[in-house]
């Protein structure tokens, strides 16, 4: 039996990111099918059904149990003569099992971390577990942009995606209200959301939550996509010396998408620049300012290691392309 406490190795990792990135191309397979079958018949009960299944989903080609119910959908209602597209449609639908089975096990041997980054923040606005369940989107963004072929370890990138998640929606809850009632009502929601995804590796049915919260399917469903009403940005905090306007979040700040590349990138040169020369790294970081500081001229470098500026012109040349070669910066072309 597996330890859903342990965490995954670095193969594992690899192997089941691998898994969800072909379950995902064999989703967008069987989405085209679903299209082409909604355009021939755009009346039918099927067409509409496959139409609110994809409009209901979010990041649909990574939503692995709604891509096996349309791709059963469509199977159902194939006309007789359509076996090459019926085997077409299995086999995809075969990858996006195998796919969701990783994505439970990365979410589920994940969780850990979740919680350990959820226990760093305490607020009066939030419960831990709302902080949990936003970690969780967090992690399961991660999950679904982690490209094992970049070489780095899961965790490093699932913790910008939750860390940042968490932060946000600690942040919108300074510029938003919400009665008490309703915020008791959402906390059972979300704690039923933690239970089922830790346990099940998947996000938790509306029906389900419904059942276990004891509320109407469309009640859940409102509860989970309401959208307070604003407080003014005038109204004070704390003792009333600070202002709303001052916990507004800044635009220019990270994604967690951007936050987790950036600390890619960070690593992969940092390992580049690690396989230089001492006096090779000295050239390169202060030409090119990666100490933070202001960018030194040929003069400046050639002075300090008692060199000639041409000298130095040319041995910048030599480690320019010597990190065009390196294994660790081609693979940044993969990021966008």
């Amino acid at each position: 039996m597996t330890n859903n406490k342990r965490l995954l190795t670095k193969d594992e990792e690899i192997s089941h990111g691998t898994k969800i990135q072909i379950a995902a191309q064999a989703s967008n397979i069987i989405l085209r099918e679903a299209e082409a079958f909604m355009r021939s018949e755009p009346s039918s009960e099927t067409a509409l059904h496959i139409h609110l299944l994809i409009n209901k989903s979010k990041n649909i080609e990574y939503n692995f149990e709604r891509i096996e119910e349309i791709a059963l959908a469509l199977i159902a209602k194939l006309p007789p003569g359509s076996e090459e597209k019926e085997q077409r449609i299995r086999r995809n639908l075969e990858k996006v099992k195998v796919g969701g089975w990783a994505k439970g096990q990365m979410i589920v041997r994940n969780q850990g971390l979740v919680r350990k980054l959820a226990m760093t923040h305490s607020s009066q606005y939030v419960t831990q577990d709302d902080l949990i369940q936003q970690g969780n989107e967090g992690l399961i963004r991660a999950v679904e942009k982690f490209d094992p072929d970049m070489g780095n370890k899961f965790s490093t990138y699932a913790r910008d995606w939750i860390k940042q998640t968490i932060n946000r929606y600690v942040d919108e809850q300074h510029t938003i209200k919400i009665p008490e009632y309703l915020r008791n009502k959402i906390t059972r929601i979300r704690k039923a959301q933690n239970n089922y995804l830790q346990s099940m590796g998947q996000e938790a049915p509306i029906f389900v939550l419904a059942s276990e919260c004891e509320m109407s399917e469309n009640e859940v469903e409102t509860l989970l996509s309401i959208k307070p009403d604003a407080i003014s940005l005038n109204k004070s905090f704390g003792d009333g010396e600070s202002d709303l306007e001052n916990f507004i979040e800044d635009e220019k700040s990270l994604t967690p998408e951007d936050a987790a590349e950036e600390t890619m990138i960070k690593q992969k040169l940092k390992s580049a620049l690690e396989a230089l020369s001492p006096e090779e790294r000295v050239v390169i970081v202060r030409r090119y300012a990666l100490d933070g500081k202001r960018k030194a001229t040929l003069k400046e470098i050639g002075d300090d290691l008692g060199l000639s500026k041409e000298a130095v012109r040319l041995k910048e040349q030599r480690v320019l392309k010597k990190l065009q070669m390196s294994t660790d910066l081609q693979h940044l072309s993969g990021v966008e």
